[in-house]
């Protein structure tokens, strides 16, 4: 069985890390970026199971990269502190989690969007 691909966009040096830690160490193959830019060159390099983007990254809108991935078939996860700001049609297309993130909250969050992870380490 194919491991589940994440990639997390996030700008912020301490969440982005500790989410991809987090998401190593239960199992899932992680990639992290911290700008759309970054984020472009991975969709670009792999086939993900998941996208977790912020919305707001500092050379762009999140959710362009949620949009982008959704076409290319991966389920997507859009997070930011301005939830309520965001547009509701552009966000409605995506599960959606408020900032600041627990850990715990992203695994949930991950578990019921693509299951177990399919092969641990």
């Amino acid at each position: 069985m194919t491991e589940k691909r994440i990639l997390v966009v996030e700008d912020d040096d301490d969440v982005g890390p500790l989410l991809m830690h987090a998401l190593i160490r239960e199992g899932y193959l992680v990639d992290l970026a911290t700008t759309k830019a970054e984020a472009w060159a991975h969709l670009d390099a792999h086939e993900y199971t998941l996208v977790i983007t912020d919305w707001r990254l500092p050379d762009g809108d999140g959710i362009i990269i949620a949009d982008a991935a959704a076409e290319f078939g991966a389920r997507t996860v859009v997070m930011s502190g301005y939830l309520f700001q965001m547009p509701r049609d552009r966000a409605d297309a995506h599960e959606t989690l408020m900032k600041p993130v627990r850990p715990s909250e992203v695994l949930d969050v991950v578990q019921r969007c693509i299951g177990e992870p399919s092969a641990h380490r």
